[in-house]
């Protein structure tokens, strides 16, 4: 009877193992969508033509450059004006590309600022790579800023972050990271934590019975991806802030609740955050769609003399 309760035991480690190790891929893969995709998505759910978008901004460079992270080649456009006054760099979301950041771009048109968008690592043009939640791509977005700061003669003090969703978590866990601080930080729709992120979503597909498999799948994320999982946090990067924040979130967000963003709001510096909890009726990460001119003036507002149109 011993021996059958140890072999039973043996395997249902195994069976646990080979689950969890599953459930982890799906944590650490990334959808594969191309910029065409994301244009027609655009067009096709809002009306909103990226093209004709583009033909309004500076002229438009395909870039490339090196994570100093581990070697990932990054894709990506640079929209320069004629005289550089300022820099953007732009942080997308999770399973689309750069293209879905272009909506923010008209907020900017006019104040004389290099303009970057670059997919995340394991996203669109970029190299193949696992996502970590906004920690690798932190370092990557760092990357991009010495690699603007090349293109253009600003210093990192010239150049706001503008996150949505992952690329709102990036932009928050990169700022405490990095030695240069940016100019500001602009976080539209992000997570909390990538615990929360995974398991808000991860509960509603797979339901409670998620919970047993959580500790082994996260586990094998963090083996499998040089990082701690769980430390994985922008509400832990946020309490050290050092630069301004703005928060963006939809009371009728359904895929990253906008309790997420109170976290954030709560633990950073008072004197560093302005918080705009939308009642637009918007999507996840959509609130620039619904009311283009509010929210403009909104970004205007907290940047200041940064953009002066």
């Amino acid at each position: 009877m011993k021996k059958f309760l140890l072999i039973a035991a043996a395997v249902l480690m195994i069976l646990y193992a080979g689950v969890t190790y599953y459930f982890s891929t799906l944590i650490l893969n990334t959808p594969d969508r191309d910029i065409a995709t994301v244009y027609q998505m655009n067009m096709d759910r809002w009306n909103l033509d990226l093209d004709s978008l583009v033909q309004t901004l500076p002229g438009k460079e395909e870039v490339n450059f090196t994570s100093d992270y581990d070697g990932s080649n990054l894709e990506g456009w640079l929209f320069t004006p004629g005289t550089v006054k300022c820099g953007i760099i732009f942080a997308h979301g999770y399973s689309v590309n750069r293209a879905n950041m272009l909506k923010y771009t008209p907020i900017f048109r006019d104040c004389g600022c290099a303009m970057l968008l670059y997919d995340h690592r394991g996203h669109g043009s970029s190299d193949e790579a696992y996502g970590s939640g906004g920690d690798h791509e932190a370092d990557d977005l760092i990357t991009a800023t010495n690699f603007l700061e090349e293109k253009t003669g600003l210093r990192t003090d010239q150049i706001g972050w503008y996150g949505e969703s992952w690329g709102g978590s990036t932009v928050i866990i990169a700022a405490e990271r990095a030695e240069n601080k940016p100019a500001w930080l602009v976080a539209e729709s992000p997570f909390s934590d990538w615990y929360t992120a995974v398991m808000e979503r991860g509960l509603k597909d797979y339901g409670e019975g998620l919970k047993i498999l959580t500790p082994g799948a996260f586990a094998w994320a963090s083996a499998r991806n040089d990082m701690d999982f769980y430390e994985v946090s922008p509400v832990k990067a946020a309490a050290k802030l050092e630069v301004p924040l703005l928060l963006f979130h939809s009371d009728s967000d359904t895929l990253t609740g906008p309790a997420q963003s109170k976290l954030i709001a709560d633990a950073t510096p008072e004197e560093l955050v302005t918080y705009h909890a939308l009642n637009w009726g918007a999507w996840h990460a959509h609130n620039v769609i619904w009311r283009p001119d509010e929210y403009k003036e909104k970004v205007l507002d907290f940047v200041g003399d940064f953009c002066e149109e």
